[in-house]
């Protein structure tokens, strides 16, 4: 299965007999529809045809817009989903039942150790030696975290969020120590313009997009978070959602990339159109890359769903939750 990315003003995208057809001034491609399971709308002056839009929700293909910062203004999927009333009574009433302060424990000691095991696979693959002791200070956070045992769910978030913070400064800093000095990366900051950070934005986007479709597929409300707290209008599950694979599907495979070679353009702190298509070629490349957890292997993006399988199942009562931290 594959990810049709589109891009580029004048092109059109049809569906005839099966087939999604991808048009552009110069060329046109041809891809069978049972072979696609998203199609990501990259810039401006794309047009689509309502047959085609039917047809993708039919057969349970995502069709998701992305603004020029990489966050998705439109999600297109089919409307049934599963156990929804069941699933969203439990999110609700997890609030008051405990099982939501379970629920910001395994997403935080996810995020965490899956920073932990990026930092070691960096040190062991691009041989940094100091990235041993940010790993170190990283899993000494994820102790911390599994010991919190805080009164309130407010309590806990706060507890959570501040350590968090802690670990994220010694991630940061340790993965400027594996990116080419060029790249000016000081550290995480979602407005600063260089290449590494805005690259960064645009691929939590397209994560955003697979979260939410793995979200919503459970019969989860992706507006009723549980480490985020809920805003209005705000896709806080989802943000959870993503929080647990960030350093695998987005931060690994984009200094791997910066590593070997890549180099994007940012025209006024946002990428090029160009290297939009880049980006998304390198996280949907990640995607695709086979981890190790719960005694099981598969590709990244079935992680993302089986992870939202196991929350909703888990709020339903019917299993327990665990943190979801990859071998590395």
């Amino acid at each position: 299965m594959r990810t049709l990315i589109i891009k580029g003003y004048g092109v059109s995208l049809r569906v005839r007999r099966g087939l999604l057809t991808v048009r552009t001034r110069d060329s046109s491609e041809t891809v069978p529809l049972a072979e696609v399971d998203s199609v990501l709308v990259l810039t401006s002056g794309v047009s689509i045809t309502s047959k085609a839009i039917r047809a993708l929700a039919r057969e349970g293909v995502q069709l998701a817009v992305l603004d020029r910062r990489g966050l998705p203004v439109a999600v297109i999927h089919h409307p049934f989903t599963t156990r929804t009333t069941a699933t969203r009574r439990a999110q609700y009433e997890a609030i008051y039942s405990g099982r939501a302060a379970e629920v910001v424990r395994a997403v935080a000691l996810s995020k965490l150790g899956n920073q932990a095991g990026l930092l070691r696979r960096l040190r062991r693959s691009a041989g940094i030696g100091e990235l041993a002791e940010a790993e170190r200070k990283v899993l000494k956070v994820v102790e911390e975290v599994s010991k919190l045992r805080t009164g309130s769910l407010g309590e806990l978030r706060e507890e959570v969020v501040r350590l968090e913070a802690e670990a994220a400064r010694t991630y940061w800093g340790a993965l400027s120590l594996a990116l080419p000095r060029e790249l000016g990366f000081e550290g995480r900051d979602q407005d600063a313009e260089d290449p590494f950070n805005s690259s960064l934005n645009y691929g939590y986007g397209i994560l955003y997009t697979k979260a939410w479709s793995a979200v919503a597929v459970v019969g989860l409300d992706p507006y009723a978070g549980f480490l985020h707290v809920d805003r209005s209008g705000k896709p806080v599950l989802v943000f959870d959602v993503v929080e647990v694979f960030r350093s695998a599907a987005v931060d690994y495979p984009l200094v791997k990339a910066f590593r070997s070679g890549l180099r994007v353009e940012v025209r006024r702190g946002l990428l090029s159109p160009e290297s939009r298509a880049a980006v998304a070629r390198v996280v949907l490349g990640g995607l695709r890359e086979r981890f190790s957890a719960w005694g099981e292997v598969k590709e990244l993006e079935s992680w993302v769903r089986s992870f939202t399988l196991s929350l909703a199942s888990y709020l339903r009562g019917e299993a327990e939750l665990r943190p979801l931290v990859f071998r590395w």
